[in-house]
């Protein structure tokens, strides 16, 4: 049904009769965000924070109606920036936008053309397709009204409380001013009665805002039960051969399960749909030390042998198949060290420590390392959890506080990887565990959710425990040094000092994005590498393998790719021979120490780049 619009612009369909073409983009666009785990209110803030949109991002309330189509047909700039959060990689993303494009030009065309009323007789599937569409459009649109119900009652909260304080501040002053027959008196008690009718209505409004909310909220409620009803009965009509997936247990049994119950448990705390899979892996009661690792000192309490359990063959094949994917860490390791990159956004901001993100930038860092996890790893979305992984879906749970998971009832039985990352101790886990309430806490929090108790945490299986995060410079720095680099005039200056201020340490693209506020720093790089060589100082590039070798003729640590390093160096003379030393342009030269005077170094050290 096609609607004209105010001001002759473009017409719009009617998102309760919509066309079939934007019926299916819709659908697309709900389905790739259900795949990414991300909720409506979610993927708004995943873009805000990353500001993937080339136009501007739409108020909350606007974006809930886009979603449910009103409005779509021009934001085709807005669904690409979607399609840009939520898809898995770039191959993925690029059959997204085939589709979307290809939708939104169909939708349009068909806008524009008035519904035949010689229409067919649809089908039952066509049917269920149709009212579970209705009761999608039917959920945002409450969702939408909720949140400006939310935002009416602050509104009116806030109006209430400003006429209540001016009422009370004219209340005192009359009780101190001049006598009760006096104009200006008079005049005080008519603005104080106008006040008090403003106040009066303003708590009115509040008490209507606060009933209007419960109301929308309720509604919501029922709007949901009756999406998942709908969203049962449309798959059993376009495919009656495949069962639905379990909803999930709603609610942790109320009593105490015994972890030594396991197995006599398990069976009726899990679906009947979900009852053909083993769910538990039980810990051996003698934890030892790995012998293909070495524990830190402070984990070798959770330390477990890695002897295959016969009772849970999928917590086998997803636990081997990580283990494959990534037998060193490196892959996990750059995954968080990225995410959390990414969202300290170093070369516009600065920022160069976790403790500086903010509230919400903390939040999101769990999505963005379930997002990068996927996409490393290559790990297809899972249809109900987060992706697959050797054929079972498994979900994800990130903190940065080690044993701080918790998770929803609705995980009871599922397997989910858990990760843990403390920046301050350099230090990241990962490990493998089923959620099982034998293994959680008896209390929960307000959102129903769980942590797990100590018999949980040995239960975790880990992948990789006390793994080192990359060190970054900065951070090892005291504060008053790191002020000092960042009080530079140029970015030039500031990087030139980070290499002075830092020499026999790794300089990582983290620092020297923060310290240039750049990011095309290797421009810098290249020019200090000049610079320092005539005040003897020798930059080092873990991307040049003839740097790589004089790091480690000097008997440095070696460089990873994409880290720095600079060291000064002195003439080796005979009395001070018999330490590490290097060749260039036929003297020797020497780690310098600290009473040895700058030298400048041969043109040789410094006329490669610094890449």
């Amino acid at each position: 049904m096609v609607v004209p619009t105010r001001g002759g612009g473009r017409p719009a369909v009617d998102p309760d009769t919509g066309s079939e073409a934007l019926d299916a983009l819709v659908l697309l666009l709900r389905e790739i965000r259900s795949q990414a785990g991300l909720s409506v209110e979610g993927l708004h803030e995943h873009l805000r924070i990353e500001g993937q949109a080339a136009v501007r991002l739409p108020a909350r309330s606007t974006f809930y109606k886009k979603l449910n189509g009103t409005g779509l047909l021009n934001a085709g700039r807005l669904i690409e920036a979607i399609v840009g959060i939520c898809a898995r990689d770039d191959r993925h993303a690029d059959e997204l936008q085939e589709r979307t494009k290809d939708l939104l030009r169909r939708a349009q065309h068909e806008s524009s053309i008035p519904v035949s009323s010689a229409a067919g007789t649809p089908s039952d599937a066509d049917d269920s397709k149709s009212e579970l569409i209705r009761v999608q459009r039917q959920l945002i649109n409450v969702q939408a009204e909720l949140a400006a119900m939310i935002q009416a009652t602050a509104a009116a909260e806030k109006e209430a409380t400003r006429a209540r304080n001016l009422a009370t501040m004219l209340l005192t002053l009359g009780a101190l001013g001049a006598p009760s027959n006096t104009s200006e008196n008079k005049a005080a008690s008519t603005e104080v009665r106008a006040l008090r009718a403003r106040l009066a209505e303003a708590e009115a409004e509040r008490h209507g805002a606060h009933q209007a909310a419960s109301a929308a909220q309720r509604r919501l409620a029922e709007v949901e039960e009756m999406l998942a009803s709908r969203s049962t009965h449309a798959t059993a009509a376009t495919d009656p051969g495949q069962a639905p997936h379990r909803s999930g247990l709603q609610e942790w049994p109320t009593t105490r399960i015994e972890p030594d119950s396991h197995t006599a448990s398990r069976d009726a705390l899990v679906p009947a749909s979900a009852q053909d899979r083993p769910r538990t892996v039980t810990p051996p009661a003698h934890a030892a030390a790995r012998p293909s690792e070495t524990p830190t000192t402070e984990h070798q309490e959770d330390n477990q042998t890695e002897e295959p359990s016969q009772s849970d063959p999928a917590f086998e094949e997803v636990f081997g198949e990580i283990k494959r994917r990534d037998p060193d860490g490196n892959r996990m390791r750059s995954v968080i060290d990225g995410a959390a990159d990414h969202l300290l956004d170093p070369a516009h901001t600065g920022r160069y420590q976790w403790s500086d993100l903010t509230k919400v930038e903390k939040t999101a860092l769990a999505d963005t390392v379930g997002h990068r996890l996927r996409r490393e790893f290559d790990l297809a979305p899972g249809k109900h959890l987060d992706f697959n992984v050797a054929g079972h879906e498994v979900d994800v749970k990130f903190t940065r506080r080690d044993g701080g998971w918790m998770f929803p009832p609705e995980l009871q039985g599922d397997l989910c990887l858990v990760v843990s990352a403390d920046d301050a101790a350099g230090i990241w886990n990962i490990g493998l565990v089923r959620v099982v309430p034998e293994l959680m806490r008896m209390g929960s929090n307000r959102d129903a959710k769980r942590g797990l108790s100590g018999e949980g945490r040995a239960a975790i299986r880990w992948i990789h425990r006390g793994s080192p995060l990359p060190e970054h410079a900065l951070p090892r720095m005291p504060k008053d040094v790191v002020k000092e680099i960042f009080a530079q005039r140029s970015a030039q200056e500031r990087v030139e000092e980070l290499f002075l201020r830092s020499a026999h340490h790794v300089v990582t693209k983290t620092d020297l994005k923060a310290v240039s506020m750049q990011t095309d720093f290797p421009k810098r790089l290249r020019t200090a590498r000049v610079h320092l060589a005539k005040r003897g100082v020798l930059l080092l590039a873990g991307d040049q393998p003839q740097d790589t070798e004089l790091a480690a003729l000097l008997g440095l640590p070696s460089l990873a790719p994409g880290t720095w390093m600079s060291i000064r160096l002195a003439p080796a003379t005979p009395e001070l021979s018999g330490g590490p030393t290097i060749t260039m342009d036929g003297s020797s030269w020497r780690v310098a120490l600290l009473d040895d005077s700058e030298v400048p170094l041969p043109v040789s050290s410094w006329t490669g780049p610094a890449r």
